[in-house]
């Protein structure tokens, strides 16, 4: 018995330092000795656990990169029903998208020019990295194209025009974070039509959980200017910027301006009746 465990604390002391020859032990290391967790060993493991999951999760190259391939960092689609109001609260998630495509350089060898080609790589650069659950903004596909973000606006623009009802999804489209065309009102007013929420992410090609925030932002904003509340008041309140209360505002007298107009005229049935009854006399 004493043979066995004077052989296994051999063992141990003799490979026990190789084991730990890792990133672990290093982090760890750091974190005792450099950043005051000396007595929070379990809370270091954490951390650490935590720093190689996203080390990880960081981590698509998988291998070396193709021609005319670069990693970029958008915001991750999947974590972004958090309500977050800042791009700098929101999870960021790596793709790997082509600068330029083979089939692309193949068509500029054939006599197709650059500039007529620029929209549609825009808008494949948004959705290489969508499919990977990472949500562009212009400004991150001006930099792989080396085009300032008004540029990269005006082919997604180009591109919509001729493309009219496809999806495009960038960080205005998906987060309502720029100046971009939201698909808030579309919501909204479906919304207060009675459609249900399931309907109309299907109409506006947008997760349930959007729509869900589109509602509930309309709903606080026009409670708080029923309660006379100014719109600086309710844009610090509801932490909105003040553009985003001002449309809400629009959008809800917009539609009491409609349910006025449809109260004040008779309904069709009343007025076969008049008619009915003019004939008559």
């Amino acid at each position: 018995m004493k043979s066995q465990t004077a052989k296994r604390l051999y063992k141990k002391a003799k490979y026990g330092p190789a084991a730990n020859k890792n990133i672990r032990a290093i982090l760890r290391k750091e974190l005792l000795t450099n950043f005051g967790f000396e007595h929070m060993f379990l809370m270091a493991d954490v951390l650490i656990d935590r720093f190689l999951e996203i080390v990880q999760e960081a981590d698509v190259i998988g291998g070396h990169l193709e021609p005319f391939q670069t990693v970029v960092y958008g915001y991750d689609k999947l974590k972004k029903f958090e309500f977050a109001r800042r791009s700098g609260n929101l999870h960021l998630r790596p793709a790997r998208v082509n600068i330029v495509t083979a089939e692309e350089i193949a068509r500029l060898r054939d006599g197709a020019g650059l500039p007529q080609l620029r929209g549609e790589m825009a808008v494949r650069i948004l959705k290489e990295a969508y499919a990977q659950n990472a949500i562009l903004s212009f400004a991150d596909v001006g930099l792989v194209m080396c085009q300032v973000p008004a540029c990269v606006a005006h082919l997604v623009r180009w591109y919509r025009e001729a493309h009219p009802g496809e999806f495009l999804p960038h960080c205005g489209s998906v987060l309502d974070m720029g100046p971009t065309r939201s698909h808030k009102r579309e919501a909204v007013l479906l919304y207060l039509q009675g459609h249900l929420t399931s309907e109309i992410a299907r109409q506006i090609q947008h997760a349930p959980e959007d729509v869900d925030r589109y509602i509930y932002d309309y709903q606080r904003v026009i409670e708080l200017t029923q309660e006379g509340q100014s719109v600086n008041q309710i844009s610090f309140l509801a932490n909105m910027r003040p553009h985003v209360v001002k449309e809400h505002i629009a959008l809800w007298k917009e539609f009491e301006a409609m349910k006025q107009v449809e109260s004040s005229s008779p309904p069709p049935d009343k007025e076969k009746e008049k008619d009915n009854t003019t004939e008559k006399i």
